[in-house]
């Protein structure tokens, strides 16, 4: 090669996006890797990205690095992540809310939640679990299913989020109940009421309300994961409690823009996978009331398509308006 054309070929790697020679799965990460998250500092969501950022980064001698972009239920990061350079130099921790169930409640779409990324891979599940107020004396499913229906419309539900109400509908549908909602600000107040009995109900992640349950505040009913959770493994499944082809469930997982070259993806990926068998990792996620769900960008991507149609269906036959 001469030295005109080895001139001329440089030029053109830089005009390249993120540059030819900076594609290579070998060559990756060349530079820092930026990694959006949804959510304030503090949050799961937030402390589950930096514990995955932290490995990742020695995997590959090279930082990851946060950034909060909170707003819009975490969607605001997620269409900064649709619109970046698919070069694998940033990426989102998306959520269940931000990719299959967030989507069919906004009026205005800041992206294609099935078309506008690559998935990674999942990374945890965040089960959630339903839960009644000592004061109503439920102790099962089954009674509140028998109460609801001799009392249509009487029993009230507090909803901390728009997830959690989604799975009232669910649970609504699939019992054949009448439960009327009542909104709040965060799971926080509305499990002041379930526990005082201004409310009978509610459904929260069972990390977030754990302590309460094992201090008799709140009674666990029912997990909502058609499998019991390693975190109340005692509690049985919606699906075990009598509710025929119930499942609602919570997760995170790492996405990147679509277009990415599927190298850099296949090797984060099997990074993501490696670093979610680490035990440390798996501590901490469990402290945090998740269960670490590695899998290929393959189960990930089956995944979010089922539970994206579910939802939509839900959302669609429960009446609920986008906003």
């Amino acid at each position: 090669m001469t030295r005109a054309s080895l001139i001329a070929a440089t030029c053109l790697a830089l005009l390249l996006p993120g540059g030819a020679y900076a594609q290579g799965p070998d060559n990756f990460p060349a530079r820092p890797v930026k990694l959006l998250v949804g959510y304030p500092p503090g949050g799961a969501s937030d402390t589950i990205s930096r514990l995955i950022g932290q490995e990742l980064s020695k995997l590959n001698n090279q930082s990851f690095v946060i950034e909060n972009r909170p707003g819009v239920g975490g969607m605001i990061a997620m269409g900064m992540v649709a619109k970046a350079p698919p070069d694998g130099y940033t990426l989102g921790l998306a959520v269940s809310g931000t990719l299959t169930t967030g989507p069919h409640l906004q009026a205005t779409r800041l992206y294609d939640p099935l078309n506008d990324f690559e998935p990674i891979g999942m990374v945890a599940k965040a089960p959630m679990i339903l839960l009644a107020s000592p004061a109503s004396g439920y102790d099962s499913v089954e009674a509140v299913i028998r109460d609801a229906r001799k009392k249509p419309g009487q029993l009230m539900f507090a909803s901390g989020a728009q997830a959690f109400e989604l799975a009232l509908q669910l649970f609504k549908s699939k019992a054949n109940v009448d439960i009327t909602t009542v909104s709040y600000q965060g799971g926080a107040p509305a499990s002041i009421d379930v526990m005082s009995g201004r409310a009978q109900l509610m459904v929260d992640t069972i990390g977030a309300q754990h302590e309460n349950i094992k201090a008799g505040k709140l009674k666990a009913l029912a997990v909502l994961d058609s499998t019991r959770s390693s975190i109340a493994p005692d509690v049985p499944t919606m699906i075990e409690a009598g509710v025929k082809g119930y499942e609602a469930l919570g997760w995170t997982a790492l996405v990147a823009p679509r277009g990415t070259p599927p190298a850099i993806v296949q090797k984060l990926s099997a990074q993501l996978q490696q670093v979610l068998t680490m035990p440390q990792v798996k501590q901490k996620l469990d402290a945090l009331g998740f269960e670490a769900w590695p899998g290929t960008p393959q189960f990930m991507q089956k995944t979010v398509a089922a539970e994206y149609a579910k939802w939509g269906d839900v959302v669609r036959t429960s009446g609920m308006t986008p906003k």
